[in-house]
């Protein structure tokens, strides 16, 4: 009987060891800093409300919140070390600051309230806390899941002589190197300005950005990189309401999912009354119209004119098929299928006479690239999709990290798809990478590769 009694106890210590290890690996610490008060730049008004809102909605959701506001470098540093000693060994770690961020030579930097108007790059790199800093201290502490999230592309704070947003005149922040486990957000992209108010008539105590990232993380059943997905999505939409260009930039380079608040996914409405009431029927006939526009079978433009017989495109579906059909009678039911059709792309500049575009001109760069180069681009359309081959080839000795994505136009350079995330590659020394992808749909029919990186000469 005490032998049993003996086994049972240690079994029962056993499984609050256990459950003590996981709780640790599992432990959620936050780390939000605002800073509105700055002593020799230009003050904000919202930082500090939107550091408190979010400090208040993480605790709610079980994070323990290291809760700073208008922090001075000294105590910046001692926090950030505090935070990244806590998440050590496979915790999970929130770090949000609203305030003044800038970049120097392709490095970020967040701004302290008592950091003196500087004279020179070095004295910005000296008195600032450098985000690359905390992004290596939390990846040398081993966290299982960082979310970075930075409020910091506000106006800019230093005098007409440093330069527009920066010192190094260059506007916005830099694309982060993003370790394994990490997902860093900013709030506006490179060469935009975050949004503080809608109005003149909006009274939210909140920023744009923190009023839309706030509800991201209280749904159930939401992946941090999908929430992340849809604040940058309503944040955009929201700013071109306005008529103010503010998108998000979101790079991320993470094994599995994180999710803020556990359980199920939110149901999709039961009822599909109240969708259909807030339907355009010109935007359905519009998405309708966009879906058959290239398309080379008569019955699609017979569909068209039946449900739209006075619609906006009538006259042009008409004449489309008449055309469609007589191509059908020349081809006869036995024609063959098309072959794939073949985009031509060029790194020369081609005779007028021919139509084919260059390599240049479907390429992007967010700043000249200093060691890497699109050294071919293939296209082709199969299955009425584009697919693109892109070869980056590095010059230099050493590895470069760059980071891509894809925007995807119809033939009038319209955007038939939501911006993609930055996707990150490393390309090795004197070696060549591949990019290979599938445009996501049938309506893009164009596209521009935009590029950047870490070691871009500002434009």
């Amino acid at each position: 009987m005490r032998r049993i009694f003996l086994i049972a106890t240690s079994l029962i210590f056993a499984l609050a060891a256990a459950g003590n290890a996981l709780a640790a690996a599992e432990r959620r610490i936050a780390l939000v800093i605002g800073n509105n008060d700055y002593q020799n730049v230009t003050k904000l008004e919202k930082a500090v409300n939107d550091a408190n809102s979010v400090a208040r909605e993480l605790k709610k959701i079980g994070f323990e919140v290291m809760a700073y506001n208008n922090v001075g470098q000294k105590k910046m540093n001692l926090a950030v070390n505090e935070f990244v000693q806590k998440i050590s060994g496979g915790g999970i770690g929130i770090f949000f600051f609203a305030g003044h961020g800038l970049q120097v030579n392709n490095q970020n930097f967040l701004v302290p309230v008592d950091m003196d108007s500087p004279r020179s790059e070095n004295d910005l790199a000296d008195q600032a806390v450098s985000v690359l800093a905390i992004q290596d201290k939390i990846a040398d502490a081993k966290a299982k899941f960082t979310l970075l999230v930075l409020d910091a592309c506000r106006d800019n704070p230093l005098p007409k002589k440093a330069g527009t947003r920066s010192i190094g005149a260059t506007r916005g922040l830099a694309p982060p190197q993003a370790p394994n486990g990490q997902v860093v957000l900013y709030s506006a992209g490179a060469n935009q300005q975050a949004l503080d108010k809608l109005g003149d008539n909006d009274n939210n105590p909140n920023g744009l950005f923190t009023r839309e990232f706030l509800p991201s993380i209280t749904q159930p059943g939401i992946s941090a990189t999908d929430a992340m997905r849809r604040v940058r999505s309503t944040v955009t939409q929201k700013a071109k309401s306005v008529g103010h260009d503010q998108q998000p930039a979101l790079y991320e380079q993470t094994d599995g999912d994180f999710y803020f608040v556990a359980g199920p996914a939110p149901a999709a409405p039961s009822s599909p009354t109240t969708v259909v009431q807030t339907v355009d029927p010109k935007a359905v006939e519009l998405a309708f119209w966009d879906s058959i526009k290239n398309s080379k079978t008569p019955d699609d433009f017979s569909d068209y004119l039946n449900k739209y017989p006075d619609g906006q495109f009538s006259a042009l579906a008409k004449r489309r098929l008449t055309a469609t059909s007589q191509t059908v009678t020349r081809g006869g039911d036995s024609a063959a299928a098309p072959a794939p059709e073949q985009l031509a792309l060029s790194s020369q500049p081609r005779p007028a006479a021919e139509t084919a575009p260059s390599i240049a001109s479907k390429i992007e760069e967010l700043g000249k690239m200093a060691s890497l180069q699109v050294s071919d681009m293939r296209a082709t359309r199969r299955d009425n999709l584009l697919r693109i081959q892109v070869e980056i080839t590095n010059t230099s000795s050493s590895n470069q990290q760059m980071y891509y994505r894809f925007k995807w136009l119809d033939r009038d350079g319209f955007s038939v798809w939501d911006d993609e995330p930055w996707k990150p590659l490393l390309v090795y020394g004197l070696q060549k990478q591949l990019i290979n992808v599938v445009g996501p749909t049938f309506k893009a029919t164009d596209f521009r590769l935009i590029l950047q990186s870490p070691n871009n000469i500002s434009n």
